[in-house]
């Protein structure tokens, strides 16, 4: 039964979706640059998804719906790269887990992977219902390449029970349902959403840092002032 779900993953492409959540409080080009990795990498969509409330950071600055007009403005010039409100459209914490069931609910053809940073998987076993988003996606974990040979040795016991069971290389991931976890080094860019809005509240010049349309929506807007 296995083979053949894979089989049926690998033989419709277009239904191979990465989901990457985040407050982009602004969006920025490292997030744009991921997105366009990720495209690289061999997903037909990657939705890029406004947090509503962030379980375990501060709430976000600008709006939900500046958020997610900047990320739109952001989207523009990349083909396959989508904003996506599901989580703005809830009251509740934006819990990923929450956040995969519904779209998978809305998509039951689609195979979905939920991208993190190796920040988020060092906590990932004290999200909310991380087994559950498991059996619904499949987890790409993303670091720099430094970072990338210190994450197995690093690993918790759970972390190390969960890398024995379900860690695939990009290619087992992008065949797989649900389940697989593979641990990706990329390049990154090193700007940070924290960096940009105090260099907004400086008055620093941020341009080429974010997209030329969301810088202008910035200014329009004085946000982060």
């Amino acid at each position: 039964m296995a083979k053949s779900v894979n089989n049926r993953a690998m033989s419709q492409p277009q239904n191979r979706w990465a989901l990457l959540g985040g407050t982009f409080d602004p969006i920025h080009i490292g997030h744009l640059r991921i997105a366009a990795q990720l495209r690289d990498l061999g997903f037909s969509k990657v939705l890029l998804i406004p947090n509503r409330i962030p379980p375990h950071r501060p709430q976000p600055q600008a709006s939900g719906k500046q958020r997610l007009q900047m990320v739109s403005l952001g989207c523009e010039s990349l083909t396959g790269v989508e904003p996506c409100a599901i989580e703005l459209q809830r009251d509740d914490l934006s819990y990923s887990a929450v956040t995969v069931g519904a779209l998978k609910q809305q998509h039951p053809e689609v195979q979905f992977t939920w991208v993190i940073g190796d920040d988020a998987w060092q906590g990932f076993e004290f999200w909310h219902q991380p087994l559950e988003l498991l059996q619904l996606a499949n987890l790409l974990v993303v670091s720099r390449p430094e970072v990338d040979s210190a994450q197995q040795s690093n690993a918790s016991d759970w972390q190390q029970q969960q890398l024995s069971q379900r860690q695939s290389d990009i290619t087992q991931l992008l065949a797989a349902e649900n389940g697989r976890i593979c641990l990706k080094a990329l390049p990154e860019l090193d700007i940070s959403a924290s960096y940009l809005r105090q260099a907004i509240k400086q008055g620093d010049n941020i341009r080429f840092l974010v997209p030329d349309a969301v810088l202008e929506y910035l200014n329009q807007h004085q946000l982060y002032r």
